[in-house]
């Protein structure tokens, strides 16, 4: 099904609300999709999922690594992944890359190693068409593989020209779903823009790019930098999706570049550590530069032990409505499995609410000015927090 990616004008700045339409459901950008393991959502039931607030449609990244082990199931299944996984009323990415750790994979001339549970398997042009037909996402990103920023530059030249030759392949096969190109190129400038210049010679047949092999180890100038040129040159109609970043800070600093939407797994990060985010993301929050003593608490810390208290009072998540910070932390000295379900829910509403003020100030032509509060309280927090430490 063909999707449409309607832009809001934003004449002073690269940043823009999107709306992603694909059959009837709708979804807004920027954003940032969802991290499952095998197709699903950590964490989170389907009911969960469909009752987090600030969204009622969410996009999920779905990993080829996860489904090629299931790909058999599928076949015999016939109806695609949305209806095996219960997930008809959410937009579906097959994406290569896993968000939540960096490992460069192999790859040679005519095809790349999968890593699944049985093994490294390799996968050609060929299977990966195959594949994707069976498994019927919504969107999919051509066949590639992330490399390091530090890769030799006759490695990244490697990849830069069979992930060419394989998005030409794959758009030729009219495998019916919607498709994101991939620059490559690690730090080299010159790779990256004969990758893009490769991209737009079929842009008219893609309705995306992903800007692939960041969070690699480059620092946020040299990654900004290199992105700003890349972003310039793509076409204003193509949704700019990155993946393997994501904290606040890179988020708006990509925003304001023209990123639109993130494959990342900051949230379950925060969760898996005890974390809960407090950050205060509200403009009228920042300018009334109200108190705010940490950006995250750690619910495994005893001084939680009594505290009858929900993690941010007024959020609208389940977690806060229902329960305490109390309770979350016996929970988790319990290893009880509903802490980390109660944590994901309020970190992920949490983001979502992120993101949604966002959107709100980019609409309001307001978003330099809340990059500027809200970073500005960042700092203070975090110099707050080390002033106590030492």
């Amino acid at each position: 099904m063909t999707s449409t990616f309607k832009i809001s004008d934003n004449k002073d700045e690269k940043c823009r609300v999107g709306t992603l339409e694909i059959g009837e459901k709708s979804y807004l950008t920027p954003s940032f999709m969802l991290y499952t393991k095998e197709g699903s959502p950590i964490n989170l039931t389907k009911d969960l999922l469909n009752q987090l607030p600030h969204e009622k449609t969410h996009s999920l990244q779905l990993l080829f690594s996860d489904l090629f082990q299931f790909t058999d199931v599928l076949e015999k299944f016939e109806q695609g992944v949305h209806k095996f996984l219960a997930l008809q009323d959410h937009l579906l990415f097959l994406l290569i890359r896993d968000s939540s750790s960096f490992v460069e994979a192999e790859f040679n001339d005519d095809s790349i190693s999968v890593t699944t549970r049985k093994g490294k398997t390799k996968i050609t042009i060929q299977d990966y068409i195959k594949l994707v037909k069976v498994i019927k996402p919504d969107f999919v990103t051509s066949l590639s593989v992330d490399i390091a920023w530090e890769t030799s530059k006759k490695k990244a030249t490697k990849i830069v020209n069979s992930s060419s030759i394989w998005l030409e392949k794959f758009l030729e096969a009219n495998t019916g779903i919607n498709t994101f190109g991939v620059i490559q190129g690690g730090k080299f400038e010159d790779l990256r823009m004969k990758s893009l210049q490769d991209l737009l010679k079929n842009k008219d047949r893609l309705v995306g790019t992903i800007l692939s092999g960041f969070g690699t180890g480059e620092t946020n100038e040299e990654r900004n930098q290199l992105i700003n040129k890349l972003i310039d040159q793509l076409p204003k109609e193509h949704v700019k999706l990155i993946s393997g970043v994501g904290s606040p800070e890179e988020i708006l600093s990509l925003v304001e570049l023209g990123i639109d939407l993130f494959s990342t797994n900051y949230p379950n990060l925060m969760t898996e550590w005890g974390n809960a985010l407090t950050f205060k993301y509200k403009m009228n929050e920042l300018k009334n530069n109200d108190n705010q003593e940490e950006n995250k608490i750690n619910l495994w810390d005893s001084k939680f032990v009594i505290d009858a208290t929900p993690i941010i009072k007024g959020c609208e998540c389940f977690t806060c409505i229902q329960h305490t910070k109390a309770y979350i932390h016996h929970l988790l000295n319990t290893h009880e499995m509903l802490a980390e379900v109660l944590l994901t829910i309020h970190n992920v509403s949490h983001y979502l609410g992120f993101f949604e003020e966002i959107r709100r100030v980019i609409k309001d032509s307001q978003f330099s000015e809340y990059k500027k509060l809200f970073l500005e309280k960042r700092i203070q927090i975090n110099n707050n927090s080390n002033s106590n430490d030492n």
